[in-house]
């Protein structure tokens, strides 16, 4: 019979009972591969009559899968294998779990996925479902802290410093990074070249061994400008020693070595050239007239002057008793 095989088999001749008869149907096997798919009635396979395990990827038509079939995820979150190996997909959320979310962007890292935050240095541009873009936050530059140099360092940002600019005549990426000295040099200069401008305190123009001063002070004798006053001194009467005064006649000696001449001498350090001039004027009590200073010598060691009465057609020196005061110009350099 197709289809059916029984242990049943008549030959010419045999009697036919009701016994053999029940024995075709009652031991007979379905052949292999003879029951096909119009023989299944409609719906008639069912979940219980599946074997555990009986369907893997091999039986699962591709696309078959809807995402309305898989199970649900929590709200804000994203379906990953965050390990550092094979693993089955876990969920990782996308905000802390209210109702506030917390711009956060998945990050692989060396060894993980993981959620991070962005609202602090950047920001969406936008509220929600709204945002389209993600650009730089306020915070970025106001949410830090500013420069704070070492203490009993020099406030000036330090020359290696670097800022971000963007290069207008660059390719590819134009974002790059300047130096504060760089930076400084590209501004126009009145002269041919551009350099670094740097302003020093009143306390350094006065005194260049001021801690912190550098050669950049433009408004120091560092500088060597002969525009601007490299020292200066006072004596009250002619038998005083400089009572006052700065720069490189700070702590220098100074003699009287005859009728209103003097000789002042650098002490403790001696200047380095001979390129400078000592103005100044004093007055003589006694004769109710002014003085002028007149230098006589230059030295990198020191220099002399003598207090002239000025409304003498002659010349005559003349002590101050008044106080007489003078200034020093020029490179000392």
């Amino acid at each position: 019979m197709a289809g059916l095989t029984t242990t049943q088999t008549f030959s010419d001749g045999d009697t036919v009972t009701a016994a053999k008869l029940n024995n075709i149907v009652a031991n007979c096997s379905i052949d292999a591969d003879a029951i096909t798919t119009a023989k299944i009635l409609d719906s008639n396979v069912t979940l219980a009559k599946m074997a555990t395990g009986s369907v893997d990827t091999g039986q699962l038509v591709a696309d078959s899968v809807e995402n309305s079939k898989l199970d649900d995820m929590a709200a804000r979150t994203v379906k990953v294998n965050a390990t550092d190996a094979a693993a089955n997909p876990t969920d990782i959320p996308m905000s802390n779990g209210t109702d506030v979310a917390e711009n956060k962007l998945l990050v692989g890292t060396t060894d993980s996925i993981n959620a991070v935050k962005f609202n602090t240095d950047l920001e969406l541009d936008a509220t929600d479902s709204a945002a389209a873009d993600i650009r730089v936050a306020d915070t970025l530059i106001n949410g830090k802290s500013a420069f704070d140099a070492a203490a009993g360092a020099d406030p000036v940002v330090p020359a290696n410093d670097t800022v971000l600019i963007y290069d207008a005549s660059g390719t590819g990426n134009k974002l790059r990074k300047a130096t504060v000295t760089n930076m400084m040099q590209t501004l126009p200069a009145l002269t041919t070249t551009s350099g670094v401008v740097r302003l020093a305190t009143t306390e350094r123009s006065v005194d260049p061994t001021t801690a912190g001063t550098v050669a950049a002070d433009v408004l120091t004798v560092n500088n060597a400008s002969p525009m601007l006053a490299k020292a200066w001194g006072y004596i009250k009467t002619a038998s005083s020693a400089i009572v006052g005064g700065s720069s490189i006649l700070q702590n220098c000696t100074v003699s009287r070595t005859g009728t209103g001449a003097f000789t002042v001498l650098f002490d403790p350090v001696d200047v380095p050239s001979v390129k400078y001039i000592v103005m100044g004027n004093g007055r003589s009590g006694a004769y109710a007239r002014g003085l002028q200073v007149v230098s006589s010598s230059l030295a990198t060691t020191g220099f002399t002057f003598v207090t002239v009465d000025t409304e003498d057609t002659s010349g005559a020196a003349r002590d101050p008793d008044g106080g007489v005061q003078f200034v020093v110009y020029g490179l000392t350099s």
